[in-house]
């Protein structure tokens, strides 16, 4: 495959911050860090490792990923490739998996080897015309033995990789890859699914960005506590990384993990989905140093307001790509 040396918004910010960042925190996750380096260094490997697949700028690449640091390095590699990304919520099942596999198409999705994550699309893969599952193994992303994670994920158990043709692991294809060029970037042509299926662009992608980034203003640590499921939420969890700002992501998102991230990693910002605003409203944390909470349109004013008294913090409305 090849592609134009074309200019890349996002991409090239977050490049751009590793370099300045260096071994700074970028993501911070399961008790685990990795810095600006760590990142875009994996994420060059997963861009060879999905080059090899033929994903580009005519092929789509399925995110079936709950937030963790797979999710923005596969995000990250995508773009790279000018690929379409098309997140799938980890959470969703039956008709509604099934439709958002099937806007993935001939391309190629990546997952976890989370024995319930895998239940959701393993069944719907016969009838699917993607071209690989790729794998990623949890045990690449946690500082401790696999055995301690099911307490961690409360019965959320580690599987064999299942025996399918279409099924490869991840880390195996990242050893055999180095870096790709810099300069061999097509993420001009990239874009994201919104969740009605229509696409944003590159260009709507940035200024979405740059928005948010407005908004936020300098806040150094953001907490993610929203599935990386839409354009509106992957452009937010990439939006720290493009200005070299930590990332805190979650293993789950119920109120209760989302209340002790808040307390001990002390985000100044938090990106929050409907749900977690719903049930941290419901209960509040007994403490939180939020400067800001950021709320998609579909969050109503009546549960903004019951949300800035739960946690102490100014809501805003982001709309996104």
């Amino acid at each position: 495959m090849t592609y134009p040396d074309t200019p890349a918004p996002l991409t090239a910010r977050i490049l751009d911050a590793a370099i300045a960042r260096g071994d700074q925190t970028a993501i911070s996750s399961f008790g685990r860090s990795w810095s600006y380096t760590d990142l875009t260094a994996r994420a060059g490997r997963m861009t060879g490792a999905l080059a090899r697949l033929d994903v580009g700028p005519d092929k789509r690449l399925g995110l079936m990923l709950p937030p963790v640091p797979t999710a923005a390095m596969t995000a990250l590699a995508g773009l790279r490739l000018g690929a379409t990304l098309v997140p799938c919520d980890p959470l969703s099942r039956g008709e509604a998996l099934a439709d958002r596999l099937s806007m993935v198409a001939s391309g190629v999705l990546v997952s976890l080897d989370l024995t319930r994550l895998q239940h959701r699309w393993l069944e719907l893969l016969d009838d699917s015309t993607l071209d690989a599952v790729l794998v990623d193994k949890m045990a690449e992303l946690l500082p401790f033995p696999r055995n301690l994670l099911a307490p961690l994920l409360r019965g959320g158990e580690l599987a064999t990789l299942p025996r399918h043709p279409r099924t490869s692991a991840l880390p195996d294809l990242l050893k055999a890859e180095t870096e790709r060029p810099a300069a061999l970037d097509a993420s001009a042509q990239a874009g994201v699914l919104r969740a009605d299926g229509s696409h944003a662009d590159a260009r709507a992608l940035s200024e979405a960005i740059e928005r948010l980034l407005e908004l936020v203003g300098g806040a150094g640590r953001w907490l993610i506590a929203q599935h990386p499921e839409d354009a509106w939420a992957t452009a937010a969890l990439l939006a720290p990384l493009t200005a070299g700002r930590e990332v805190v992501l979650l293993p789950r998102l119920d109120a209760r993990t989302v209340a002790t991230a808040l307390d001990q990693a002390a985000p100044r910002v938090a990106v929050i989905s409907p749900k977690v605003a719903e049930t941290l409203a419901d209960s509040p944390p007994p403490k939180a140093q939020l400067d800001l909470a950021v709320v998609p349109p579909t969050v109503d004013a009546t549960l903004q307001d019951r949300l800035s008294q739960a946690v102490g913090a100014r809501v805003a409305v982001w709309e996104g790509p």
